[in-house]
């Protein structure tokens, strides 16, 4: 739900379409295109059942994968989960696109679970283990408060998903990241 802007007033102010426009300033020559497959209510064993259908089906250069929120937000474990996560980023490989894993939002939901702390692990370990990128957006919004940001500047009224300014600030910063990624490629 994150990716498809939850409580967002239009598609426009969604991270992924902030994202899309924030490349195209960085990088006006190229043709980017972006396809937001996001859905509300996903987990991680949900997404993967989508991604040939959803994701591979389009061919991409990139995927980002948003992931593991609704599997602790909702007093889920994270247990188990490695393996899944393994597996759905082996997928994505599969297709030669580059991969890059989004960890959780830093939100009073996702703090209030006992299992955030695991998951953030989980997803940091095989980004590192599968030699995919990792975009830290927990770190990124709590920096941004230990700041001075005002709490709920980033967060919605519903204490889990983004606010139109979070989803500008990840969207932005995810943009920056992959330009800077793609200058460092040989």
């Amino acid at each position: 739900s994150s990716t498809t802007g939850l409580w967002a007033l239009n598609s426009a102010a969604t991270y992924p379409e902030v994202m899309r426009r924030e490349l195209t300033s960085l990088r006006p020559k190229a043709r980017i295109e972006i396809i937001n497959s996001g859905r509300i209510g996903d987990t991680i064993s949900g997404t993967i059942g989508r991604f040939e259908r959803d994701v591979l089906a389009h061919d991409p250069d990139l995927i980002v994968w948003q992931l593991g929120t609704n599997d602790v937000a909702w007093g889920g474990r994270a247990d188990g989960l490695k393996d899944r996560v393994i597996a759905g980023v082996r997928m994505l490989k599969m297709n030669r696109a580059d991969v890059i894993l989004m960890d959780l939002q830093y939100t009073p939901m996702v703090r209030a679970s006992s299992e955030h702390s695991i998951m953030q692990a989980i997803i940091a370990d095989v980004a590192r283990q599968e030699r995919v990128g990792l975009f830290p957006r927990f770190a990124l919004m709590r920096r941004s408060i230990d700041a001075g940001l005002r709490p709920d500047a980033l967060v919605s009224w519903d204490g889990l998903h983004n606010s139109t300014a979070g989803y500008e600030c990840v969207g932005r910063a995810l943009a920056r990241a992959i330009h800077a990624a793609a200058h460092q490629r040989p």
